[in-house]
């Protein structure tokens, strides 16, 4: 399946909701932490052609993932991808490790999960700010982020750890997981979006 996607930077969770029910999006999942780990080989090679392998916790499931970029147009973010529900996160984690995988690095978010006519529309809320991803074609993203007031100068194609990475180098920080702490609890429910 190819996945087609733009992120953009939102301030309070709750206003964007708000933005979001107004113009008719359904919930289809409530907000409910989620938990990622990311893997590859050791020199990763995955991530040197952009491709990843990823475990996730979400919504009373597991996912086990895998995403590649291929072709798109400009401005988008465009990924084949494969995914599988699995029936147990940690054990699906520790047969790949068995295999010769490596957990490189680990991201949590909390994420409330809409639909707006066919677009799925997430509300992430990160330890470095929140996000709004549509994830559709590319007419529904238009269309969706013109209802919400926004065009494409807003959209962004950066991955979460791409956007982590770039927090930590202005704060001149070593970077580590992304996971939750006292300090990245409060600023994620802050809504301030560093960018």
């Amino acid at each position: 399946m190819l996945e087609v996607e733009i992120k953009l930077g939102i301030g309070a969770a709750y206003a964007e909701i708000e933005r979001l029910e107004a113009v008719g999006a359904r919930l289809v999942q409530p907000r409910g932490l989620e938990v990622n780990v990311l893997l590859d080989l050791p020199g990763q090679p995955l991530r040197a052609r952009a491709a990843m392998l990823r475990v996730r916790r979400y919504g009373g499931r597991s996912f086990l993932t895998y995403k590649e970029p291929v072709p798109g147009p400009t401005g988008y973010k465009v990924r084949r991808e494969i995914e599988v529900i699995v029936p147990d996160f940690d054990a699906t984690i520790r047969t790949l490790e068995a295999s010769g995988l490596m957990k490189m690095w680990t991201y949590m978010k909390y994420r409330t999960t809409y639909e707006l006519e066919d677009l799925h529309v997430l509300v992430d809320e990160t330890p470095i700010g929140n996000y709004l991803e549509l994830e559709g074609t590319r007419s529904a993203i238009d269309a969706a982020a013109a209802r919400l007031g926004r065009s494409a100068v807003d959209y962004s194609t950066l991955s979460y750890r791409a956007l982590y990475e770039m927090d930590c180098a202005k704060r001149g920080v070593v970077p580590g997981d992304m996971i939750f702490g006292m300090e990245a609890t409060d600023r994620g429910a802050s809504g301030v979006v560093n960018s």
